[in-house]
């Protein structure tokens, strides 16, 4: 069937307002958007964010008539059912990394301070930062691929520029990170939303992603 929206298209100006707001907040402080040096009060403002713009995409979702459990693709009825996202998740973030090695090698980023500066080191800190990754997991597959996405895909009635489009748009929330490594999240955001359109779900982004985010900023943050 062809897609349709699943929000009024002045909730998606808004939503993008917002998500655009938090990009150059970040982009200004180079690092994440909060209020004061410390890394904790990063995290716990970026957190917040995440689940402002989660509930943001949720009221949007819900005003078009949808329901966000529809947008995440379902839930887990079964053990089997985690398990299945788990193995897709993973298999998902080692194919996505040996794509994104590949294009690091081609550009050429070299060390990035400002990813540097919010790279966790002590033992809160690394606690704080799990539970970030597990806030951007959730929240930036069902606003991003979930919510934007599936907007995007009804308002164009095309998948595949709703894919791409949404992949930008993931990459240049990532400002801080400077042009070369929006390009590998661009791509990275691109073939997840692939990922979200090929399972009907957000689930197995959800799980790779945080995975992503928990254990590179814990081995990066180490080395």
């Amino acid at each position: 069937s062809s897609p349709k929206l699943i929000a009024p298209l002045w909730h998606t100006g808004l939503f993008l307002l917002a998500l655009g707001a938090i990009a150059a907040w970040g982009a200004h402080r180079q690092g994440l958007p909060a209020i004061g040096a410390s890394r904790t009060t990063g995290y716990l403002f970026t957190m917040a964010w995440e689940w402002l713009l989660f509930a943001l995409a949720a009221w949007g979702i819900r005003m078009g008539g949808t329901s966000v459990k529809n947008v995440i693709g379902g839930r887990w009825s079964r053990p089997i059912d985690f398990f299945r996202d788990l193995g897709i998740g993973i298999s998902f973030l080692i194919a996505s990394n040996l794509i994104l090695a590949g294009l690091q090698a081609i550009l050429r980023p070299g060390p990035n301070a400002n990813v540097g500066r919010i790279l966790p080191h002590s033992g809160m800190e690394i606690a704080l930062w799990i539970f970030l990754s597990l806030s951007a997991g959730i929240c930036e597959e069902f606003t991003i691929r979930g919510y934007l996405q599936k907007q995007l895909s009804g308002w164009l009635k095309n998948v595949t520029a709703a894919v791409v489009i949404q992949g930008i748009i993931f990459g240049a929330a990532h400002a801080y990170q400077g042009l070369k490594l929006m390009l590998t999240i661009a791509v990275l955001g691109s073939l997840m939303g692939w990922l979200a359109q090929w399972q009907k779900s957000t689930r197995p982004g959800m799980i790779s992603h945080f995975l992503q985010d928990a254990i590179g900023g814990i081995v990066l943050g180490r080395h």
